[in-house]
């Protein structure tokens, strides 16, 4: 198992933030033991992803002979082959996990051939967000905070395999960085983000958020002939038990851990002896705001659909505006108490983002890595409180997606719910909670990962580049296909 250690020249330093990064440590060190055990036929030690490429050229060397087998070596680095056997590793054993833990395990012919299409950043985002984009991120911060706390050269192959997590499944899609192509990209991200609040859309933000929880909710026997309904699978409920650990014990564990050693780092007194505030006040305020600003939203907003939605009943469009208004409240919310968490309140909405820092560097001493370390804990407590409203709160999910629409048009008469209609506004308005924090976040997110997307656009003929890393050949000699 691979963890944290000090130089041995800091081993009797008594800064909070070199003590509460060991702490964090073990945290992250069950990343990398999992890492490292992914897939129990692929590795068992950290160098798991270079295991394939030592075995290829072993053959090569014996077969072809030693010029050859430098040329293959050379080759799989230079095609990023390590970044593919990390993030491949991942979605496996993600995979393994999940059909242990919740079931519905089916074969799906992939094929053999190698694709050449394009595919867009909506899709992608949504196939890898859940198996590694989530689980990369959040070790991102956790390692910042390592980086920062206690640097050490070993940490790089953290970096390495953690961001790998985060960028292969748009490393390695062809053309990915063609200029024209990235535009169209973030305009089809933005619609993929709207869609689906006024029509049924078979590739749409809700509808992915959706079929993300059905598998601790399930879906209801009863159907109705709505079209939306063919768009959803039978998938299996899963059992209390493995809801229990996975979804409400384990992310309340996480979050303990990274709450305390938030409270640690902070227990310290300052420069001049006084006690900062409350760190433990601090984290849930920020941590448990944008829940209760969604909620306050989300109240005001059905009360006015209901008023208002039978005078608009006749534009098809006015769901949508609402929807987007709900959420754009979300990501001001998000963003808000973030201010309000890394620097001072009556300087939180009047500063720049640098000045903001710079504030909150000086109120942490010049120390960044507790700004970080308050981040990481939020995540966790947000996360937690999402999963317990999803495994305590939400019944079985209706196969078609009528009660969304009927939140945001406020018409829930003729939606064919049945006795259901009593019961599902209060249903709706938990799920509608947790989706606001999810939408803000998953906004967030796919921006950061798209201006880490961006940098290579600046590169002359980097698509080029990029085609010939991937096939491994001149790029006159590739057959395009979009």
């Amino acid at each position: 198992m691979a963890t944290f250690r000090a130089p041995r020249q800091h081993a009797t330093s008594s800064s909070p933030s070199l003590i509460g990064s060991s702490v964090v440590s073990c945290q992250f060190s069950w990343f990398s033991s999992l890492h490292s055990s992914r897939c129990f036929c692929k590795a068992s030690s950290p160098s798991a992803p270079l295991h394939p490429l030592y075995s290829k050229s072993f053959a090569e060397l014996v077969e072809r002979g030693t010029v050859k087998a430098i040329i293959r070596l050379t080759k799989h680095f230079l095609s990023l082959s390590p970044v593919f056997e990390v993030f491949s590793t991942q979605i496996y054993s993600q995979s393994l996990l999940s059909n242990l833990a919740f079931g519905g395990a089916r074969y799906i012919a992939t094929g053999r051939g190698f694709s050449t299409t394009r595919v867009s950043f909506a899709i992608l985002y949504s196939r890898f967000a859940g198996p590694s984009i989530y689980m990369g991120m959040r070790n991102l911060l956790i390692l910042l905070y390592a980086s920062l706390a206690i640097w050490i050269p070993h940490l790089i192959y953290f970096w390495f395999s953690v961001l790998s997590l985060c960028i292969a499944p748009f490393v390695f899609n062809p053309h990915q960085f063609s200029v024209a192509d990235f535009i169209i990209d973030y305009r089809e991200f933005l619609r993929w983000m709207s869609r689906g609040n006024s029509r049924t859309k078979a590739s749409s933000w809700y509808g992915y958020c959706r079929l993300s929880r059905t598998m601790i909710t399930g879906y209801k026997k009863k159907k109705l002939g709505h079209p939306s309904e063919k768009l959803s699978g039978d998938v299996p409920r899963a059992g209390w038990r493995a809801v229990l650990f996975s979804e409400i014990i384990w992310p309340l564990i996480s979050a303990t851990i990274f709450v305390i050693a938030y409270m640690f780092v902070k227990s310290f007194p300052d420069e001049t002896g006084n006690q900062p505030p409350s760190p433990l006040i601090r984290i849930m305020v920020v941590a448990v705001g944008p829940t209760i600003w969604n909620a306050t939203i989300l109240i005001t907003l059905f009360f006015v659909s209901l008023l208002l939605g039978p005078v608009f009943s006749k534009w098809q469009r006015f769901g949508s505006y609402m929807a987007a208004f709900a959420h754009f409240s979300a990501l001001i919310g998000i963003v808000a108490f973030f201010e309000f968490f890394v620097s001072a309140p009556q300087l939180s909405f009047l500063m720049c983002p640098c000045l903001t820092m710079y504030c909150q560097w000086f109120l942490e001493l010049w120390d960044a890595s507790h700004a970080v370390l308050g981040v990481v804990a939020i995540v966790a407590i947000q996360r937690a409180i999402q999963k317990i409203l999803i495994a305590v709160f939400l019944t079985r999910e209706f196969k078609h997606d009528e009660t969304n629409r009927a939140w945001w048009t406020g018409q829930w008469y003729g939606r064919g719910l049945g006795n259901s209609a009593i019961s599902q506004p209060a249903r709706e308005f938990v799920v509608k909670i947790v989706e606001m924090s999810l939408w803000s976040s998953d906004f967030l997110l796919a921006h950061i990962l798209l201006v880490i997307l961006t940098v290579p656009l600046f590169i002359p003929w980097f698509d080029r580049i990029h085609s010939m890393m991937l096939c491994e050949s001149n790029y006159r000699a590739q057959i395009h296909h979009y």
